[in-house]
């Protein structure tokens, strides 16, 4: 009896996924959305009966369960890196001279479409969906395994034979056109408010913390790249690696060329610009790559980018439209914003109706008045700006720089040799908050929960004048703001307490001290070793630092002369923060690390913080610059590579004696 409901179950499951590839991959569906619907109606009615005979990969488990309580952060195998941009022909055709000076190009390029979606992580381990994330800050992202595991267009588990133990995925989730306008819909119906674009409401749906209600929204997907990959099998080129993904199950946009020389690669280019208003779904440019998967890893990657991939993006979309006003936003150093409140204009799929206007030598290059007609777009297609006034109104209103600070009623002040106007006082509400937000942000304290509206209703209700206010709270003050629980108001607080172990080069950039950025945080921090060696520094002794120069001294100066900035940093000080710079153990400095396979007894996190805190490098990918790789089980083509070019292979016994070593010297 179960023999013939078990095999009518597995019949009904291959059926369901063999549709879903083809309403995904293929994009030729041989059935209805009823049809489909009574299949899976049919096969969750068969599981109800019989439950034994459910498996955690069938169609029916990618909706229900359990609304999340919140996301947790996971840590990515490898580093989800960004894309450097170009915008012409020429750009190209730099590039690929600057890499084709260091590898042979041996496989040619890839052209693929850039899809105008979120970016997100799949590891699949022994072929089954293990976890999904989003790209977060490209070293952390969020879990949204639950929420993934809902959409049709993922695989749960790997078609083919011989997978890698391990292997992570990465790609672009999106919504389609035809989806979004469905999912509008269905809020026009119900009296809500359009989304703005396909993009913002994918990103908004993956964070839905209840999974039923995004299984309610159709997503796409396109992957075309991987990560870790733990075991044998990976291919040579980009090319071979995005058929494999697609034999595998998993949605590959197949209009990707293999070009030979740029003169090619700018014909595959300006091909998938012609082609952008036929796609169902936003596109905003294409992405060249160097097909050889070796070469890629030989030229590595900078902190923030591959060296081996480039985005072209396509030119910004544009459209006509009115000024109706202009509005003054204060920001955190006191300066004064023009910002342009627009006749709304849909621009790309998107209504807009501000855009910056920079500062006011801006407004006077530009022109600009209000009633005025102007070329508005999305600056990246992202960033609303104007180009150009079209038509200037007869009576076009003249945008002056205000004469009192818009939030307090202050003084306002135009640099001496600047094109900004600030506000002059020092108590001012709108610089207060955006100095508390700042000082929150992550690469400043990073206090997580303080955000710019956490921030508002703080200073708005007399809790924190200062960030010094910060460190006097208590989880009591907390419960008083809108949206706080005691969970809530105690996660913050503990937020803020760790915030005391930060370092030196973070509380100086957290000061927001006008024209000093992290960078030269880091160096101010290891030139003078404390903050009130860096307070007493006279000018000259500020200028003989790398990358400080007459203007930043001055804004230092000033900045550290003022006794209210003084008084803060004393009360900072007696609340705990008061760092000193302290330089690691650098016996490994100028070494390169890389590690493949499982490793035994630590985590590669573990492991790579062990060479950093000895002054020593890791890298995901192996190249000629690397000294040591450490190999564990299953070490794959990185160990080919490695013997390949003559680097030392260790196991990870003798990586840790050499830590061990190192250390105690």
């Amino acid at each position: 009896m179960k023999t013939g409901i078990l095999s009518e179950i597995t019949k009904l499951r291959e059926l369901i996924n063999r549709h879903d590839r083809l309403y995904y991959l293929s994009g030729e569906p041989e059935i209805s959305d009823r049809e489909y619907d009574a299949l899976f109606e049919k096969l969750r009615k068969l599981e109800d009966e019989n439950p034994e005979l459910i498996t955690p990969d069938s169609p029916t488990r990618r909706v229900g369960g359990e609304p999340l309580k919140e996301f947790r952060s996971v840590r990515h195998g490898a580093p989800m890196l960004s894309l450097d941009n170009t915008y012409s022909a020429e750009d190209i055709e730099k590039w690929a001279i600057r890499v084709m000076r260091k590898v042979s190009v041996s496989q040619g390029f890839t052209v693929e479409e850039k899809i105008d979606g979120v970016g997100v992580s799949l590891t699949y381990r022994e072929g089954g969906l293990y976890r999904a994330a989003t790209r977060g800050n490209g070293i952390e992202g969020d879990d949204i395994t639950a929420n993934i595991r809902t959409q049709r267009c993922i695989p749960l588990t790997l078609r083919g034979k011989n997978l890698p133990g391990t292997v992570e995925i990465r790609g672009e989730i999106f919504i389609t056109l035809k989806e979004f306008e469905r999912i509008n819909g269905l809020r026009r119906e119900a009296g809500d408010k359009p989304f703005s674009n396909p993009r913002n409401t994918c990103a908004g749906t993956l964070k839905l913390l209840d999974p039923s209600e995004v299984a309610k929204r159709r997503m796409s997907a396109f992957f075309y790249t991987s990560g870790v990959w733990e075991g044998e099998g990976r291919p040579r080129t980009q090319s071979e690696l995005l058929e494999l993904l697609s034999s595998w199950g998993l949605p590959v946009n197949m209009s990707y060329r293999v070009c030979s020389g740029a003169d090619e690669v700018l014909n595959a280019c300006e091909e998938l610009r012609q082609a952008r208003e036929t796609r169902p779904y936003e596109t905003d440019g294409a992405v060249i790559k160097i097909n050889s998967l070796w070469e890629q890893e030989e030229l590595g990657e900078t902190s923030r980018s591959p060296r081996w991939a480039v985005a072209y993006k396509f030119e910004a979309k544009s459209a006509e439209t009115r000024v109706e006003d202009v509005i003054f936003g204060v920001g955190r150093t006191g300066v004064i914003t023009p910002t342009a409140r627009l006749e709304p204009v849909e621009v790309g799929g998107v209504v807009i109706s501000s855009a910056t206007l920079h500062n006011f030598e801006q407004v006077e290059r530009l022109g600009v008045g209000t009633g005025d007609r102007v070329l508005v777009e999305r600056g990246g297609d992202v960033i609303p700006k104007i180009l150009k006034v079209v038509e200037k109104s007869p009576d076009s209103g003249v945008i002056t720089p205000p004469s009192q600070c818009p939030s307090c009623g202050g003084r306002v002040r135009k640099d001496p040799e600047g094109v900004y106007y600030r506000c002059d006082n020092l108590s001012c509400p709108a610089l207060a908050i955006q100095k508390i937000i700042h000082f929150a942000s992550p690469g400043a304290m990073d206090i997580e929960g303080l955000g710019e509206n956490v921030a508002e209703q703080l200073y708005r209700k007399g809790l924190v004048k200062s960030i010094a206010d910060l460190y006097a709270l208590d989880i009591p003050d907390l419960m008083n703001l809108e949206l706080f629980a005691r969970k809530r108001a105690g996660n913050l607080i503990g937020s803020i307490d760790k915030s005391r172990g930060a370092s030196l080069d973070s509380l100086i950039y957290a000061l927001g001290i006008p024209g000093v950025g992290k960078h030269t945080a880091k160096i101010l921090a290891e030139r003078f070793g404390s903050l009130p060696a860096l307070m007493e520094a006279g000018a000259d002794e500020l200028e003989s630092v790398s990358e400080v120069g007459p203007v930043m001294a001055e804004s230092l100066r000033s900045f550290f002369e003022n006794p209210e900035n003084r008084e803060i940093i004393r009360r900072l000080a007696s609340r705990g923060l008061d760092p000193v710079y302290r330089p690691g153990d650098e016996s490994l400095k100028g070494m390169r690390f890389v590690f493949t396979g499982s490793l035994g007894s630590l985590t590669r996190k573990e492991a790579a913080s062990l060479v950093e805190g000895l002054g020593g490098s890791a890298s995901s990918t192996v190249s000629r610059d690397t000294d040591y790789l450490v190999a564990g089980e299953g070490g794959g083509s990185k160990l080919e590579r490695a013997r390949s070019y003559g680097i030392r292979v260790i196991s990870e016994d003798e990586f840790l004696g050499m830590i061990s070593e190192k250390k105690e010297k």
